[in-house]
């Protein structure tokens, strides 16, 4: 029984990981939009590419949560 416990606190911590990869992600997103909204067409275009680049990156770790931490939790 402490085997499982130990399991699924490791599963815990790794998802804790993930969330808190994904709330430093969306933290630079909204600082990245705010600066958008005033800049020049110039600096704008490297931000939106910036912005594209953590998209993909959340997309990727929303993926890492979904299959995994599902089936950990229901068993």
């Amino acid at each position: 029984m402490s085997k499982e416990l130990i399991e699924e606190l490791e599963v815990v911590y790794t998802e804790q990981k993930r969330l808190d990869e994904l709330e430093d992600l969306l933290r630079t997103m909204r600082s990245i939009a705010i600066e958008a909204m005033t800049c020049k067409d110039e600096r704008r275009a490297q931000l939106q590419e910036q912005f594209q680049d953590l998209q993909a990156r959340v997309i990727c770790l929303e993926a890492k949560k979904r299959e995994p931490f599902r089936q950990r939790t229901t068993n």
